[in-house]
């Protein structure tokens, strides 16, 4: 490895570690309650250090939405595109599902998903960057994957897109709804989101598996 490469290693682990910092800092404090000085705290960097990396308090926050975003989206496509080629549909989607519904429950999750909806208006473009990056991203994945499955006469979906979205919101509508209203503690035991995946997928076969 190259003394550049190594120097550029350094920086990229830097970053990472001024992101991670300041997302515990963003979440648990709200965008106004936060202080560049709070993060460079948490991440055990100068304040000019985080400056080098981030010009100011609204890009590190975008920094660490669009991180938090990537990173989920990462998390998701290797099964959604896996899932495209399964043979057992019921099984392989009832376990997507289970996956789906686990990740989305994340307490890091369900708090920089708080965090947006409330800086919606101060930030718009982070909200929807935010968005598309996100849901709309996935959901395009699993559209496209709803009609490979359509094709090899494994679903009937006239209209993927959605498909997609009813599958999603099958699965996670009852505990985001408890969890944006009344904190993570009430999303549910493991076995409730399980047995609620479950009944999403059983609901949405039921009305687009092939006959």
């Amino acid at each position: 490895m190259t003394t550049s490469t190594r120097a550029t290693a350094r920086s990229a682990r830097k970053r990472q570690e001024i992101l991670t910092a300041a997302r515990s800092v963003f979440t648990a404090h709200g965008y106004v309650g936060t202080s560049m000085d709070a993060v460079a705290a948490a991440a055990g960097a100068s304040k000019r250090t985080v400056y080098q990396y981030f010009a100011d308090k609204e890009e590190l926050f975008a920094g660490v939405v669009l991180d938090t975003v990537d990173r989920g989206y990462e998390y998701f496509k290797p099964a959604i595109l896996a899932l495209a080629e399964v043979d057992d549909l019921e099984t392989a989607l009832r376990d997507h599902a289970r996956m789906t519904l686990a990740g989305l429950m994340n307490p890091e999750i369900l708090q920089m998903r708080r965090l947006v909806i409330a800086e919606a208006e101060r930030f718009p473009a982070i909200g929807r960057e935010y968005f598309e990056r996100s849901w709309g991203r996935t959901l395009k994945l699993l559209a496209e994957t709803f009609a490979k499955l359509t094709e090899r006469g494994l679903l009937n979906t006239p209209d993927p897109e959605r498909a997609a979205y009813m599958f999603t919101w099958l699965i996670i509508s009852i505990p985001t709804g408890r969890a944006a209203f009344l904190g993570d503690a009430a999303v549910g035991s493991p076995e409730e989101l399980t047995d609620l995946a479950d009944e999403g997928t059983r609901v949405f076969l039921a009305a687009f598996a092939r006959r």
